[in-house]
C-alpha cells in the first residue's frame, strides 16, 4: 500500500488570506520591497516559499528557499470529502448530522474539525472545544467556513 501524500493549507493571520499548496504568495512586507509571488508549497512547518533577489546591488542574482511559520496557522487535509465533494481541513467549520441521528428529523448540528493526539482520528467539536462526534462517522458534513473567517458561526 502506498502512502498518501498530506496536504496542506494554512492562514495569513496578518493578511487575513487563506493560502493553499501553489498559490501565488510572499509576506506583505517583501512585496512592498519589489519582490515578486511564486507558487508555494506548505507543510507542516509552514509556508515554503522562494525569495527571488534580482538587484543591481549584487554581482549575480540569486534565489533563497525560505520558511514562513510566524503569524501562519496550518491546517491538515483530513482526506475526506464532504456531501458536495469538497475536502475537510482541519479548522474546517461543518453542518452535519451526528452519527447517532439515522432519521435526521432533527436539525443539523455545526462544529469545527480538530485532530484528536488521544484518538489519532479527526472529530468534531463545539465553540469550548468539547467533543461532539468522530468526523468519520458524522452523517452529511458539509463545509460552511472555517475557524479563522468563520468563527461566528459557532456562536
Amino acid at each position: 500500500m502506498g502512502t498518501v501524500e498530506r496536504e496542506f493549507r494554512a492562514y495569513d493571520e496578518k493578511e487575513k488570506a487563506l493560502i493553499y499548496d501553489q498559490d501565488l504568495w510572499l509576506p506583505d512586507y517583501l512585496k512592498k520591497l519589489g519582490h515578486t509571488e511564486s507558487p508555494v508549497h506548505i507543510s507542516s512547518e509552514g509556508i515554503h516559499y522562494t525569495l527571488n533577489c534580482l538587484s543591481n546591488h549584487y554581482e549575480n542574482d540569486w534565489e533563497e528557499k525560505v520558511i514562513a511559520y510566524i503569524g501562519i496557522d496550518i491546517m491538515q487535509n483530513t482526506n475526506l470529502l464532504d456531501k458536495t465533494g469538497k475536502k475537510i481541513f482541519g479548522k474546517d467549520i461543518i453542518s452535519f448530522y451526528p452519527s447517532g441521528n439515522l432519521t435526521q428529523s432533527s436539525a443539523k448540528t455545526l462544529g469545527r474539525i480538530q485532530y484528536s493526539e488521544q484518538s489519532g482520528e479527526w472529530i468534531i467539536v463545539n465553540k469550548h472545544e468539547q467533543f461532539l462526534d468522530e468526523l468519520g462517522k458524522a452523517n452529511q458534513p458539509e463545509v460552511i467556513g472555517n475557524w479563522f473567517e468563520n468563527a461566528e458561526l459557532l456562536n
